[in-house]
């Protein structure tokens, strides 16, 4: 209780609706303001991670470069020390404990794989952003190590955590409760098998392999990225570009065949135009409070309410960002649904999250009956209230990210070029240099009816 002292908002106002005033900003397109009101929390505090990841990305939106990275760079050695510190398994049991009489929200931030993964890949682009290209691709090898990672561990995790549920009882019993109220996250997750496979990263992996001159390592995560998102047009031209530069015929014949049209001829004095498109704002948790009728030892019954995180429907979106170049009018495709992700990933969570819930069900009322023995009524109604205003649902996720991200790449004359980029009433044309045998990245962000560009040339 001690330590939930200095953020009493996390036991009785949900991260979500902390979160509204900036995220609202935001759309607004007042990104430095919001930036002035990211918690400043210290090493050690729950949500410590959380808070520099959205500093990172809100200092990022706003043009302040070093502050973005310093962020991030705290979240990441933070995570790190984490990682290697066998006592944080013990202060997690402890704080499970502790998080029994309060919320889950009281716990330490455990960053899901696919918001680490981002981690890297915005650092990799505040290298890219001071021309570094080292250092991105050092931070998108560290991305994809993550990816990795998660798909070697995170099937068993999620079948121990489902039998652990099912164990104690309460996963069935949950599920139908949130059935009376809540959409399914099926309806967000889609056709994503996993909450942390990211083929928006592996392709950024790709187009710097590629630029560096490194076509096996640029091969191998075009390959990745195109086993998630297969209909994704820059996926595609790239592995039908690099079949040719790599020259095997058998390759050549095998990557056409795949990928259902021919691999065009390579043209001399061209340059490679990539743009990567992020859209909107990931959705942000939904609690839903629900009466849980429990019987007593001593034979009656008593209702108790529970909150429960589900997200409600998918994010505004007004489609793909438009892209003209000369004659050439195309549009962006999907790499990744960040929002599936996010889904996906709260459904793998939910059952250690039930779990918890009937714990702290028992541990609240056994906190209750000792109060009304040593406190009487008083005791007992004072309790009953904290109980009450301390059941929050645990709503946090890294909630300046984006819902969804796409590309466009296009192989254009080296020399000046004329980049128009479009998004419901939001245009922007951007002047540009292309060079030989080079890549120009173009990264947008659409926030509300505005668009956010950066040119990296690479």
């Amino acid at each position: 209780m001690g330590g939930c002292a200095s953020h009493w908002q996390d036991l009785f106002v949900s991260y979500s609706d902390q979160m509204v005033p900036q995220r609202n900003l935001l759309l607004q397109g007042k990104a430095a303001d919001a930036l002035s009101e990211v918690r400043d929390s210290t090493l050690g505090d729950d949500t410590y991670v959380l808070d520099r990841l959205e500093q990172g990305r809100i200092a990022w939106l706003a043009s302040q470069d070093a502050a973005s990275k310093q962020a991030f760079a705290a979240a990441d050695s933070r995570l790190a020390w984490e990682d290697n510190q066998a006592r944080y398994r013990l202060s997690r049991g402890l704080a499970q404990a502790g998080s029994l009489l309060t919320n889950d929200q009281t716990l330490g931030y455990l960053a899901p794989d696919y918001e680490r993964t981002m981690l890297h890949h915005y650092l990799a682009l505040n290298y890219l952003q001071r021309g570094e290209l080292e250092g991105a691709q050092v931070e998108v090898r560290r991305a994809n190590q993550v990816q990795e990672q998660a798909l070697k561990s995170r099937a068993d995790e999620v079948r121990a955590v489902k039998k652990e549920a099912t164990a104690a009882g309460d996963e069935a019993q949950m599920r139908q409760l949130m059935s009376r109220g809540a959409p399914s996250l099926d309806r967000l997750i889609g056709q994503v098998k996993n909450g942390f496979q990211n083929a928006y990263t592996f392709y950024l992996s790709g187009v710097l392999y590629e630029a560096s001159g490194d076509l096996n390592d640029a091969w191998v995560d075009y390959q990745r990225g195109y086993q998630i998102a297969p209909d994704n047009q820059s996926l595609q031209d790239a592995l039908l570009r690099l079949a040719r530069l790599r020259g095997s015929p058998d390759e050549i014949r095998d990557t056409e065949k795949r990928v259902g049209r021919k691999a065009p001829p390579l043209v001399k004095d061209q340059g490679q135009l990539v743009v990567l498109f992020e859209d909107g704002l990931i959705p942000a948790r939904r609690e839903l409070f629900l009466p849980l009728p429990i019987a007593t030892s001593g034979g009656d019954f008593r209702t108790f309410t529970v909150a429960v995180p589900y997200y409600d429907n998918r994010s505004a979106s007004t489609g793909p960002l438009a892209v003209s170049l000369g004659n050439r009018h195309q549009q962006t495709s999907s790499l990744v649904r960040l929002e599936a992700l996010a889904a996906k990933d709260l459904q793998e969570r939910l059952p250690g999250m039930l779990t918890r819930q009937a714990l702290r069900l028992l541990a609240k009322e056994q906190l209750r009956r000792s109060a009304a023995k040593e406190g009487g009524d008083v005791g007992n109604i004072l309790v009953g209230i904290f109980n009450t205003l301390s059941e929050r649902a645990d709503t946090r996720s890294w909630l300046t990210l984006p819902a969804e991200a796409g590309s466009w790449q296009a192989m254009v004359p080296a020399g000046e070029v004329s980049l128009t980029l479009g998004a419901g009433s939001a245009l922007r044309t951007l002047p540009l240099r292309v060079h030989s045998g080079r890549t120009t990245l173009v990264w947008v962000q659409r926030l509300g009816a505005g668009l956010t560009t950066r040119v990296m040339p690479i």
